[in-house]
């Protein structure tokens, strides 16, 4: 009877043992403490975002929903678009996220509402765990690769991603010069997209004086304070673009809407030929490194003529999201165009 129970007793001690190890805490980039007591297995992600950083982590085969925008990116997620719709980041089916039965809902930091999501969730399945990471800012997404490389056991993977984005970072940062160019950031020429946002991230982290600095998030601006601001360059993030659209008239169009605004023909940027178009695809992605170099290139041409974005956006492509694509002939990312 005694040596029964010394194995029972040790037969308890090696399941709690299992079970600790699979217990893993972690604070998300809402402040939120997310708390997974075994191994992730079902996963939904809300945006194309987080889609991205779990094909770098090599845990996408775990995900068994998406959004739609993820659904309409069939060059992008070839077998990954196929998979069931969950509505979006913004307006979520809460109802067909429950029937796919995931481990964790993975979603950005501002969308959805709570309520429009987790209060939801808490009256259909309470086990289902929401776990909000962007995966499109510069200044936040290596600490967030690093957070869900850790819950989903893909530490190395995260390791190898971290690393070669810490090899474009750390050059940029070695090229800033003293005298910084002036930049103003936008989505529509007089929606500013200021501290905070991904594309302002960008533009600092490249070595820009981003006119919009202390003002924070999206919001309209008069033309004529635009004007007074007299910046060197204009970048603009824009949806009409990307690795879907082969075709770069749309780029080309945000593009002549700003240097066509009445009164910008005497903006520094406009009568420089320094405007700028980006896509949202490239510059707010975990493709983050890529878009900096872009963007550096632009502040800073004469230092970055040893450097080729689309090179290295070729080798992302090929290194972390392992897919048949060409940058040279596939897609429209930047205008003008590379």
């Amino acid at each position: 009877m005694r040596l029964l129970s010394i194995g029972i007793v040790l037969g308890i001690l090696i399941a709690m043992s299992s079970i600790c190890a699979a217990e893993k805490t972690v604070v998300d980039s809402a402040g939120n403490i997310v708390k997974i007591e075994k191994p992730i297995e079902r996963i939904v992600a809300l945006d194309s975002d987080a889609v991205e950083a779990l094909k770098i982590l090599g845990a996408d085969d775990k995900i068994v929903g998406v959004s739609k925008y993820t659904k309409s990116g069939e060059k992008q997620f070839p077998k990954l678009s196929k998979l069931p719709s969950v509505g979006s980041c913004f307006n979520p089916d809460v109802e067909a996220i429950a029937k796919l039965n995931p481990d964790v809902v993975i979603t950005y930091v501002k969308w959805p509402d709570p309520s429009k999501l987790e209060d939801k969730l808490k009256l259909v399945n309470p086990k289902i765990i929401v776990i909000r990471l962007d995966f499109y800012k510069g200044s936040t997404l290596k600490d967030e690769m690093r957070k869900l490389g850790y819950l989903l056991g893909k530490e190395e993977n995260a390791s190898r991603y971290i690393s070669w984005f810490e090899k474009y970072e750390n050059l940029v940062k070695s090229r800033i010069p003293e005298k910084k160019v002036k930049v103003y950031t936008c989505g529509k020429p007089l929606r500013a997209f200021g501290e905070g946002t991904g594309l302002y991230d960008l533009t600092v982290l490249a070595g820009g004086n981003n006119v919009l600095k202390g003002r924070k998030g999206y919001f309209n601006v008069d033309p004529e304070q635009i004007i007074l601001w007299v910046p060197d360059v204009i970048i603009k993030w824009s949806y009409a673009g990307g690795y879907e659209k082969d075709n770069i008239s749309g780029m080309k169009a945000d593009y002549e809407e700003i240097v066509n605004t009445p009164g910008f023909e005497n903006v520094p940027a406009v009568k420089n030929n320094r405007v700028y178009i980006i896509s949202a695809d490239l510059a707010t992605a975990p493709s983050f490194p890529v878009a900096l170099l872009t963007v550096a290139k632009w502040l800073y041409p004469e230092l970055y003529n040893d450097v080729n974005p689309k090179e290295v956006f070729q080798e992302y492509i090929d290194n972390f999201l392992h897919i048949n694509y060409n940058v040279s002939k596939q897609g429209s990312f930047v205008y003008p165009h590379w």
